[in-house]
């Protein structure tokens, strides 16, 4: 290509015909785990593929040999010349790996990247991804169609609104591109294309608290008209919603094609009046499908609570984020904390399972503003609310807050180290650890989980099917597939008590004695990811207390904390102190933590899902030095 005046254009200036794959990332640590179906890849391929462009797709979610070899094998059996993928800020890794598998492929290939990781700071995502061609910025339908058409005709790319890409030194950014009015305009999503038959029969991800055979997401609307400073709207600024008639004509093909037993409603706002919440219930009553939404708090009322109920909604997430009204204010939720407790005892009361959060650390968090959400949830244990602290996610109000005060030094670095937890409080950092500390060491609520008992697991998955009594109605459960070491949670199935998934004592003696085997071989062991469950682990075993294993996470803030005693460092420490094997706490995020140590961290050889590890002895049964790394992700 050249570059004239500022304008890129194909050398010839010829019209030709290329081949595009769209790629849907790596979402898995396992080969034949569940995950949450991604929309927005599918969405740009149904798209392209009316507009009649030659496209070829991959999901790489259902491919067992590596990134590598996949990408190359289809790139060479269909002529691929362009290769387009996307994901959000956090999921760096696993779209660079994408991007620099097909640039290993294939050198001369053109690289196209979307979704929120440029969307939300396009030139810093752009100068990260060292490979990537062009960046589309926004909704990439339109975007798509425009930017092919101009590849193949050899046209003036700086016309195409929302696009960057490099010029010399520095990038060019296109005049933004207005958001897709009419939403009914967009074809359904490429559902075929990227194996969603294969998606259904996987066991259930965990997205919420919710896991469900043969669940979909859906999507009613797009954006959100409410600017929460925590929040980056990936589709635009301007809320949309598209016609229930176009929605309901989704539904019916995806019940007649894939026998769709639950919705997973992932819109921003599912809907910003009630009249239109309604007309929803009514007619996917008929259904007999179970579903799940998020709605604001300011929304809800007693009639509508019981409509929904009737309509076959059994869980709801509601932004709740603060129990002071100083930081929901600074947060600009439009919401209050009296709000929140009637709207709280209004959802229980009518018998929907509530899932919600208090985020902590907002710009406005001081000592006291903290403990007084602290006390409001230890004052109201029924509700079970998640505690968890805020991140600054590119793109977001408080992300160029961070930028702007030197909390955030370098944007480049803080995308590489995927978006880690910064302190962009009013307290000072040891006062944030100290929030911190109080947060991980909440009761778990796992301990009021009676009579746990094992019934099944498989190891290579991390799944396991489990009995209990709940302490709120005694009722008996039993939970299937569950995901070991998630960060989510289970539900009482008669009375909706939400509990930590529990990790069976069996089991936490089988990870006890796999570590040890691992300090037998290496004689250091890193464990990558201090979440609540993990930190209780910490608590109960002698063996995770061995100086000779380190606790790692990204976070600033439980890194000036102590672990029950123990010291939690940064990912820097596996190679100062020259560790060789890396235990993933985190199977969730196991991985985009993979890639970033394979990325940094050339001495690590070995890479263990924590879930391995609950087998009797994989480290024993690997062997000999051939077959070592059976259980590893290297």
């Amino acid at each position: 290509m050249i570059m004239i005046r500022g304008k890129k254009k194909m050398n010839n200036g010829q019209k030709r015909k290329l081949n595009y794959l769209l790629i849907m990332p790596r979402l898995v640590q396992n080969y034949g785990d569940g995950y949450v179906f991604t929309l927005g890849i599918a969405y740009i391929s149904s798209s392209m593929k009316k507009a009649g462009f030659n496209v070829f797709t991959l999901n790489l979610n259902h491919h067992e040999a590596d990134d590598y070899s996949v990408i190359k094998r289809v790139i060479e059996e269909n002529n691929i010349q362009v290769v387009a993928t996307g994901g959000l800020s956090p999921q760096f890794h696993i779209v660079q790996s994408v991007i620099e598998s097909a640039k290993r492929a294939k050198s001369d290939i053109i690289t196209v990247v979307g979704g929120g990781i440029i969307s939300a700071d396009p030139e810093t995502a752009m100068e990260a991804l060292a490979h990537v061609d062009y960046g589309v910025i926004g909704e990439g339908e339109v975007t798509m169609c425009e930017l092919a058409r101009t590849l193949e005709s050899g046209g003036d790319l700086s016309v195409v609104a929302g696009l960057v890409y490099k010029d010399g030194t520095g990038y060019i950014t296109t005049d933004r591109r207005k958001e897709i009015e009419n939403l009914d305009t967009i074809p359904w999503p490429d559902y075929a294309g990227f194996d969603v038959d294969k998606y259904l029969e996987a066991p259930p991800a965990y997205f919420a608290g919710v896991s469900k055979k043969r669940m979909i997401c859906m999507v009613g609307s797009r954006s959100c008209p409410y600017k929460c400073t925590f929040c980056f709207h990936t589709n635009g600024s301007k809320y949309r919603q598209r016609s229930w008639d176009d929605f309901f004509a989704e539904l019916d093909y995806l019940v007649a094609r894939y026998n769709i037993e639950y919705i997973n409603m992932v819109d921003e706002l599912f809907a910003a009046d009630v009249g239109r919440v309604k007309e929803f219930c009514v007619r996917i009553k008929k259904y007999n499908i179970h579903w799940f939404s998020s709605f604001r708090i300011n929304m809800i009322n007693p009639e509508l609570l019981e409509t929904l109920k009737g309509s076959g909604l059994d869980v709801m997430f509601l932004g709740l984020e603060s129990a002071d009204n100083q930081i929901l204010k600074s947060m600009r939720k439009g919401i209050t904390v009296e709000m929140i407790e009637k709207v709280l005892k209004m959802v229980t009361e009518v018998g929907i399972v509530l899932n919600g959060c208090f985020i902590f650390g907002d710009i406005a968090e001081t000592l006291d503003t903290a403990n007084n959400t602290l006390k409001w949830w230890r004052e109201h244990p029924q509700y079970n609310i998640h505690l968890t602290l805020i991140k600054p996610f590119p793109g977001s109000f408080i992300y160029q807050y961070a930028c702007e005060n030197g909390m955030i030094k370098d944007k480049v670095k803080y995308l590489k180290d995927g978006c880690p937890q910064v302190n962009i409080s009013k307290m000072n950092d040891l006062e944030f650890s100290e929030v911190a500390r109080h947060l991980s060491e909440a009761e778990s609520l796992t301990n009021s989980l009676n009579s746990v008992e094992l019934q099944w697991v498989d190891p290579k998955l991390g799944r396991e099917t489990i009995t209990g009594v709940c302490s709120n109605c005694q009722h008996k459960n039993a939970w299937e597939n569950v995901k070991l070491f998630a960060n989510d949670y289970i539900y009482c199935s008669n009375c909706g008590q939400k509990y930590d998934i529990p990790c069976p004592d069996v089991l936490r003696q089988n990870i006890e004695k796999n570590i040890s085997l691992l300090l037998d071989k290496y004689h250091k062991v890193a464990v990558w990811g201090m979440t609540l469950t993990i930190m209780d682990l910490f608590r109960r075993s002698k063996v995770l207390n061995d100086p000779r294993v380190f606790a790692i996470d990204i976070s600033e803030s439980k890194t000036e904390m102590a672990l029950h005693g123990k010291k939690i460092y940064q990912p820097a420490v596996l190679d100062e102190e020259d560790i060789r094997v890396v235990v993933i706490a985190v199977p969730p995020s196991g991985r985009q933590i993979t890639c970033q140590i394979q990325e940094n961290h050339k001495k690590v050889t070995e890479i263990i899902d924590i879930c391995w590890l609950v087998d009797s002895n994989p480290i024993k049964e690997a062997g000999n030095e051939t077959d070592q790394h059976s259980y590893s992700l290297l």
